[in-house]
């Protein structure tokens, strides 16, 4: 189906319908006129084997093809539903036929296809936003954005492409970016190697070739993708004259699009073999472009006032840094709180031990890329709590001593987070002002909760609320279900952060006296300096009387 919106389409309400001419086509098919008109708001259209539609409103009226806001039943999610009408109507019917044979996530998923009363519908899921044709008028895309999206739609021609068909109608009015790109119109999709049925030609995408009528080949897809890159690199796309990329200058130079173009855009015989090529550069280009994620940092940590207390036996590190090669360039980060058990001299050895365990392997582990990739990172965050552990025992060992330590780590590549946990330090997530609690403490009280024994506020009150289930320093080799990563919690191992997302690690004596409100409201009040936020949580435990050792880290995705 053709896109019906373009930059200057507004969704309209009731029956009255924006009627602007679709996209122009050299060639436009010459349909004899037939009497039908739109459906008008609350329509039922209940075809055999399916559950009723029932017609929202008219989106856009481009007869003949319509597109229509619809529900199913009594479905809350709404869908589109496109209708053709008279000879055309089986042209939806084909691109129904084939989004259902070529599954990817880049082409809209159909919901239904059927006729009535010689009319064709096609009820796909709803892809709303603004097309690359409105961003790209509108000037709004980075370079990184745009050859990320174009580095998905590549990825889509390749399933078409494996499938044994060419699209030959790429153009920005029929691709939606977002999370995933979608790609709407598959009205002219040929068999590769068989002349297309008509003949048509999109202005400054279309590969030359489509001009003369040749069989339908994967490199004019090819093609009209260097078309999209070059118009997002140029700010217009490609005169009818042509492009000379030797003479080429653009207003902003972006390294590594005239490599692109020049594969992209010549004859057929210099233009990539397959969209799986470029599709490989393309992603590879994304990466080189795409501003490395930046954190900022904040600590703070407190004996405490209990009188008896002469050492602190939290600990805590952090550190970061960046790989930069051809493949990649990227920046991680590594935050960790240890809260010793055992008495003065066990406590704070065992602390130490974690955190000095922890900071050689993260170090170790990102320069040998062992990060690389979301489940290598999962894998190699919990192998620093096994090694941490060895530590820890080695050091106790050599005090003669008995105790442990607790921990949380927080691991970041660029801004994907993966952790690993023990005992009932915590981290929170802080999006947008809400706090989202990602571990669960290892205690007989926390346990009490989850059986639905006490309520999960009475945790930071309850009488056991330090007997801790689990440490390091117990056990050697310690058991592998013994740590936590995030899939306890949020059923995933990794999670994508988001800019501004803030992360407090802390020890129970910071969790204990503060309420995640107020946790909150401190990281708000001191938002552009975290080690001023950290202090004044650490503070603020001390002036409710405090006597446990209280430590905060704050890391944030800037």
């Amino acid at each position: 189906m053709e896109d019906l919106r373009d930059a200057s389409a507004t969704p309209v309400t009731g029956t009255e319908a924006t009627t602007e001419p679709l996209e122009e086509l050299s060639d436009p098919l010459d349909l004899p006129e037939v009497d039908a008109k739109p459906l008008p708001n609350g329509s039922m259209l209940a075809p055999e084997d399916e559950e009723p539609f029932t017609v929202i409103r008219l989106l856009k009226d481009g007869f003949p093809l319509r597109l229509y806001e619809a529900r199913q039943d009594d479905d809350e999610e709404t869908l589109w539903l496109w209708e053709r009408t008279g000879e055309s109507a089986s042209l939806l019917t084909n691109e129904g036929n084939l989004l259902q044979e070529v599954r990817c996530p880049m082409f809209p998923r159909v919901q239904a296809k059927f006729t009535l009363d010689e009319r064709s519908y096609l009820a796909t899921e709803s892809c709303p936003g603004e097309t690359l044709a409105e961003q790209l008028c509108a000037g709004k895309l980075e370079p990184h954005r745009a050859v990320s999206i174009l580095s998905q739609v590549a990825f889509a021609l390749t399933k078409l492409h494996d499938a044994g068909f060419v699209h030959l109608g790429l153009r920005p009015g029929v691709i939606v970016p977002g999370r995933p790109t979608k790609i709407l119109d598959y009205s002219d999709v040929t068999q590769a190697g068989v002349t297309p049925a008509r003949k048509f030609y999109h202005a400054g995408y279309s590969a030359p070739e489509l001009l003369r009528e040749e069989p339908a080949d994967v490199r004019s897809d090819i093609y009209s993708v260097g078309a999209l890159l070059f118009h997002a690199a140029d700010g217009k796309p490609i005169a009818e004259s042509g492009v000379e990329l030797m003479a080429w200058e653009p207003e902003a130079p972006v390294a590594g699009v005239p490599q692109i173009l020049s594969r992209c855009l010549g004859d057929k015989d210099t233009r990539y073999s397959s969209a799986a090529e470029l599709h490989r550069d393309l992603v590879r280009l994304m990466k080189r472009l795409t501003p490395p994620a930046r954190y900022a940092l904040g600590a703070a940590t407190s004996i405490g006032l209990e009188p008896s207390r002469t050492t602190n036996q939290d600990a805590f590190t952090y550190c970061t840094g960046t790989l930069a090669c051809e493949e990649e360039t990227e920046n991680w980060l590594m935050a960790c709180v240890a809260d010793g058990m055992g008495g003065m001299e066990a406590g704070d050895a065992a602390s130490g031990a974690v955190i000095r365990s922890f900071a050689a392997k993260a170090q170790a582990g990102f320069s040998a890329r062992l990060l690389h990739s979301p489940e290598s990172q999962v894998s190699e965050v919990k192998k620093w709590v096994h090694e941490a552990n060895d530590r820890v025992l080695a050091s106790l060992e050599k005090r003669r001593a008995k105790g442990g330590s607790t921990v949380v780590c927080a691991c970041l590549v660029g801004n994907r987070l993966a952790i690993s946990h023990v005992g009932d330090c915590r981290l929170y997530l802080i999006r947008a002002g809400e706090p989202r609690l990602l571990t669960r403490d290892h205690s007989l009280a926390m346990a009490l909760a989850m059986q639905g024994e006490i309520q999960l506020g009475d945790v930071r009150k309850h009488p056991e609320r330090s007997r801790v289930t689990r440490s390091l320093g117990e056990k050697r080799p310690m058991p592998d279900y013994l740590v936590d990563t995030l899939e306890q919690v949020t059923g995933k191992p990794t999670m994508e952060l988001e800019t501004g997302d803030t992360l407090l690690l802390c020890s129970d004596g910071v969790w204990e006296p503060l309420s995640d409100e107020e946790l909150v409201s401190y990281v708000a009040s001191y938002k552009s300096d975290l080690n001023a936020a950290a202090e004044a949580i650490v503070k603020t435990t001390l002036a409710r009387g405090g006597g446990d050792n209280a430590t905060a880290v704050l890391v944030r995705l800037i």
